[in-house]
């Protein structure tokens, strides 16, 4: 089941051109979606405090991303699209643009083939569940990573979500060289660990694809 989305905070444009063979990441039709767009000062993020209960045994994480600010490229400044923390670990996950993932203080290391890049939609998806005690890291559709996570390891209940940024203590402390620059569209938060052919499914079906409840 679906239990988090900001796919209605997203506005895609119409387009009526049809039929093209070009692929479907970097189509014109595709090429004219935007996403929740953000730039690179402090203030570029969102700040969210959902309900977690559902995701304290398992959740899987997907969007499209793009970056669409060269500020900080290739110089070792990550740049977070998304990140939880709990008032027990302020950095419990997150996600940067540079291909890291981090779990329970795991790297999941993805920046060789998973580095979001300038101008190009991307599809990214990190899993993770209690009782696999893994957690994956797929881009495009593809499984890059896994890693075993401590089996003494729960879901902090309590934290926030923040688009655009990370945090540095609970609930806050955002810096400018966090800021993501970047777009975000149809991000999806699951209740469950998704199986790789439907991590599949979505990064295949492109931007104009319909997500359906898991």
């Amino acid at each position: 089941m679906k239990l988090f989305s900001i796919v209605l905070l997203i506005v895609a444009l119409p387009n009526p051109a049809v039929g093209s063979s070009e692929d479907k990441r970097e189509s014109p039709v595709n090429r004219r979606y935007k996403g929740l767009k953000f730039g690179d000062s402090v203030e570029d993020h969102i700040l969210l405090k959902p309900h977690m209960e559902p995701f304290a045994e398992s959740y899987s994480l997907c969007a499209w991303v793009k970056k669409i600010d060269y500020r900080n490229v290739g110089q070792g400044i990550w740049n977070c699209w998304f990140a939880y923390g709990s008032s027990e670990r302020n950095q419990e996950f997150m996600t940067e643009a540079s291909g890291l993932v981090y779990v329970d203080s795991l790297r999941l290391d993805g920046r060789n083939q998973a580095a979001v890049r300038i101008g190009k939609w991307r599809h990214v998806c990190v899993t993770w569940g209690l009782k696999s005690r893994m957690a994956r890291l797929y881009y495009d559709g593809v499984h890059l990573r896994s890693s075993s996570i401590r089996s003494s390891y729960k879901l902090g209940l309590d934290g926030y979500i923040v688009l655009g940024n990370q945090f540095t203590k609970y609930g806050g402390g955002f810096q400018s060289y966090y800021a993501f620059g970047g777009e975000l569209y149809k991000l999806n938060m699951f209740n469950k660990e998704l199986e790789a052919s439907e991590i599949k499914e979505m990064a295949d079906g492109g931007l104009c694809s319909e997500v359906e409840e898991k």
